[in-house]
């Protein structure tokens, strides 16, 4: 089953991975997330998700008597995880990987452009002024 990178046509900003039989399924899959309209799509070539960093537990105990198992799920260890180098270079455009949009021949909505966003954690410290 191929793995597609999906992301926004205008900002490029990513919106996920994912796995279909066929590209046509993927509008429904990202229909959760957002309007596939506004996507285009490349499919990924052999690769993945992985931790560089040593292996994270992830326990899982499902208690089956118990209807209501979802309130106490942990969290996924995302903060460590990196692509394959594959996948990498697609994501910043290293590769000759064609992008598609979802409906190539409808026309899209003309939409404001993104606010500014930083580009990374940062903090303005003042200085404070030298006495005479």
């Amino acid at each position: 089953m191929p793995a597609y990178l999906v992301r926004l046509i205008d900002t490029r900003d990513l919106v996920g991975f994912y796995f279909a039989d066929d590209p046509s399924d993927l509008p429904t899959i990202i229909d959760e997330c957002t309007e596939a309209a506004d996507c285009e799509y490349a499919e990924l070539p052999d690769g993945g998700i992985t931790w560089e960093s040593p292996a994270i537990a992830v326990p899982i105990e499902i208690d089956k008597d118990d209807p209501d198992d979802s309130k106490d799920i942990p969290e996924m260890p995302w903060s460590g995880a990196s692509l394959s180098e594959n996948w990498w270079s697609v994501l910043y455009g290293y590769t000759d990987e064609q992008w598609t949009p979802f409906f190539p021949d409808q026309p899209r909505e003309p939409r404001p452009p993104a606010p500014r966003r930083p580009l990374g954690p940062a903090r303005v410290v003042r200085f404070r002024k030298r006495g005479a």
